[in-house]
């Protein structure tokens, strides 16, 4: 393993991590703007954040697991 292995790695939990921010943020403001078009609020803007930390949460598993399968892998090669 060399160091710029161990560098794409902890870049791409740095990604996730802010993926899982700006999805939370994007679908807030989206249930904020539906809200504010409908007369709903604040109905949509709770549903925008569960809707976004659904999302973030399941890129992320699917991420990690991606991962943990290559890693699998290669030590299976070794």
């Amino acid at each position: 393993m060399s160091a710029g292995s161990g560098l794409q790695g902890a870049g791409t939990y740095v990604g996730l991590g802010l993926q899982f921010a700006l999805s939370i943020l994007l679908f807030l403001y989206l249930g904020q703007w539906i809200d504010r078009k409908l007369g709903t609020a604040p109905l949509f803007l709770i549903l925008g954040v569960f809707v976004g930390a659904g999302a973030a949460f399941y890129s992320m598993y699917r991420t990690l697991m991606a991962g943990q399968r290559d890693e699998e892998r290669a030590a299976g090669k070794r």
